[in-house]
């Protein structure tokens, strides 16, 4: 099971847990579990994408189109992940 997670994970293109459990036909509590037992073993990470302006405007308080972006957490597959994949398949 665990390995099966970790494949569909890496083939999500945006990661989503209520996807991720509808697939797996598992609630999300279990499926976050799952989650947080691959990243414990290192076959997972975590990232914050952090979607700023690049630009010396200085008005981004005010801006409509920066103001609403939030950090936005994923996951994604560690090396060992991915190695973990290939020997299975």
């Amino acid at each position: 099971m665990l390995l099966e997670v970790l494949k569909k994970i890496r083939d999500m293109q945006f990661f989503s847990l209520t996807q991720l459990a509808s697939e797996l036909n598992i609630d999300k509590t279990m499926a976050s579990h799952i989650i947080e037992q691959l990243k414990t073993m290192g076959y997972l990470k975590e990232e914050v994408m952090d979607f700023s302006c690049n630009s010396d405007c200085k008005k981004c308080a005010s801006c409509p189109g920066v103001s609403s972006i939030r950090p936005t957490k994923t996951l994604t597959v560690t090396e060992k992940g991915i190695l973990a994949l290939t020997r299975v398949v």
